[in-house]
C-alpha cells in the first residue's frame, strides 16, 4: 500500500511511516526466505544429480567385477575414486554457491566480465578461503574482498561517497562511446600478453 493511500485513510504521518517500515521489514524477510528456499532447492537438485551419477558409476563397477572385467583390487580402487569424485563435486558446488553469495553481499558488480575478473583473483588466493563448518559461508573471503575494494574499487557498486563506478551492465559504446571500467579492465587483462601492460591482478 502506498503512502498516499494510507494518508487518505486518515493516518498521521507518523502512523504512515510506522506502517511502511513494518511492511518493508516484512517484504525483506519474505524475500530472504524465498532466496533461502531457492538456494536449498538448487542444493537438493545438485545432490540428487551427484548421488544419481555415483550410483550409476558404482553399478557399472559392480557389473564389471561380476563379469571379471576388473579385479577385486581394481574394483575397490574404482569405488574409492567414484566416492572421492562425488565428494569433490559436491564441495565445488557448495564453494561456488557460497562464493557467489559472498560477492552479492559485498556488492560486486554483476556484469559477467567483472564477476569473471574478481573470481579469477579469488581463485589465485583460493588457499586463503575455505567452507565454514556449518557450510553457510566462506572463511577468509571477506578479508580478500576488503583488499580488492582498495585495489580495484571499480569492481563494486556505487556508494554514496567515494569512487563512483559506471553502469554495472557496462556501456557497449553505442551511446557516448564509454565502456564500463570493470569490463574494460577485464578485457585489457585478457587481451594483453605484455607483462608491462597487463594488470597486476592477472600476473
Amino acid at each position: 500500500m502506498k503512502r498516499e493511500e494510507l494518508k487518505a485513510m486518515g493516518l498521521t504521518d507518523e502512523q504512515v511511516e510506522s506502517v511502511m517500515a513494518k511492511s518493508g521489514a516484512e517484504v525483506a524477510a519474505l524475500n530472504t526466505q524465498i532466496t533461502t528456499l531457492k538456494s536449498e532447492k538448487a542444493q537438493l537438485e545438485n545432490d540428487k544429480k551427484v548421488i544419481t551419477k555415483e550410483k550409476e558409476d558404482k553399478e557399472k563397477a559392480i557389473a564389471d567385477l561380476q563379469k571379471n572385467s576388473i579385479s577385486k583390487d581394481e574394483y575397490d580402487k574404482k569405488i574409492k575414486e567414484i566416492e572421492d569424485n562425488a565428494k569433490k563435486e559436491n564441495e565445488e558446488y557448495v564453494y561456488n554457491d557460497l562464493l557467489n553469495k559472498g560477492l552479492d553481499d559485498a556488492k560486486v558488480l554483476k556484469d559477467e566480465l567483472t564477476r569473471q575478473a574478481i573470481i579469477s583473483l579469488i581463485n589465485k588466493d583460493k588457499s586463503k578461503t575455505k567452507i565454514s563448518d556449518d557450510k553457510k559461508s566462506l572463511v577468509g573471503l571477506k578479508e580478500l574482498i576488503d583488499g580488492y575494494k582498495k585495489q580495484a574499487p571499480h569492481f563494486f557498486e556505487k556508494k554514496a561517497s567515494g569512487y563512483s563506478p559506471v553502469d554495472p551492465e557496462g556501456d557497449k559504446g553505442d551511446n557516448d562511446g564509454e565502456i564500463s571500467m570493470g569490463s574494460n579492465f577485464a578485457k585489457q587483462a585478457n587481451e594483453s600478453d605484455n607483462p608491462n601492460t597487463k594488470s597486476q591482478f592477472f600476473n
